[in-house]
């Protein structure tokens, strides 16, 4: 009787321990995909955490920003950007974002002939804590795409393979809270929002 308990025990020990190995190895293997999907793209880490506020966002690991990536046909904003268009005109198109939380971003798409030249994006925050929070997640998101940042004078700057910079910046006043982040080519204009 004992020695029919013992494999018993040994049966499903035997079982719990293969299927620990195969969760393993299925997670190192998406691990792979990941960092084989982000070796052809060149810009991201396989150490990105998408929290629920980046995809939320709209925030993706294969491009600058919900979708859209520098250089892409402007035409391209219109038909892959899902947010309520507010503003349009030959230079660029702006989309507004509503959170459950009563937060919201705009996002500014330019272009130049025809093609995404830079990316705006205003995220207007309830108070200092949400602000720190999305600061603290955008950074570890840049960081994982782009590498180490620099920091001066209050903003925070990465530069891309690609010679994209990315901008994030406090811009909290009074009871206003929020923060700005701009994806231009480097030493492209970086453009001035009536904002």
């Amino acid at each position: 009787m004992i020695k029919n308990y013992s494999i018993i025990i040994l049966l499903i020990g035997s079982f719990f321990f293969q299927q620990c190995g195969n969760k393993k190895q299925t997670g190192n293997e998406a691990g792979d995909s990941t960092v084989s999907e982000q070796s052809s793209t060149g810009s991201m880490n396989a150490n990105v955490a998408m929290t629920g506020r980046l995809a939320a966002l709209g925030l993706t690991p294969d491009s600058d920003w919900r979708g859209i990536n520098l250089g892409d046909d402007f035409a391209k904003v219109k038909t892959t950007e899902k947010a309520e268009l507010f503003e349009s005109d030959d230079k660029h198109a702006g989309y507004t974002v509503e959170f459950k939380n009563l937060e919201s971003a705009d996002i500014l798409y330019y272009q130049t002939n025809q093609q995404v030249s830079s990316i705006e994006v205003d995220l207007f925050l309830n108070n200092r804590e949400s602000v720190g929070e999305c600061q603290r997640e955008l950074g570890s998101y840049f960081d994982a795409r782009y590498g180490p940042a620099k920091a001066a004078n209050g903003i925070t700057t990465w530069t891309s393979k690609a010679g994209h910079q990315i901008t994030l910046k406090d811009v909290s006043k009074g009871k206003d809270f929020g923060l700005k982040i701009k994806i231009a080519s480097n030493g492209g204009v970086m453009t001035a929002s009536a904002k």
